[in-house]
């Protein structure tokens, strides 16, 4: 029980992470061709729903970006 526990809090943080990232590339890039932006719960949540997925799409993708964005500090960190 803890493991699925502590799985599903590490997922959680990755997936913020992840929504951050994806928020504030997508806001820079939006804001500079003037083109709509989405909100920052689309980003996190998927659009359609307010709860928090991670077999969505969005989700996937968050974490697979947090993933990535813990791997590139742990690789700096290592280099220092």
């Amino acid at each position: 029980m803890g493991e699925i526990i502590g799985g599903m809090i590490v997922f959680t943080i990755l997936n913020f992470i992840g929504g951050s990232i994806r928020w504030f590339f997508a806001t820079t890039w939006k804001l500079i061709f003037n083109t709509p932006k989405h909100s920052f719960r689309e980003y996190i949540y998927s659009s359609e729903e307010d709860i928090l997925r991670h077999d969505g799409a969005n989700g996937c993708l968050n974490t697979i970006i947090g993933i990535a964005f813990v791997v590139l500090v742990v690789i700096i960190i290592s280099r220092i």
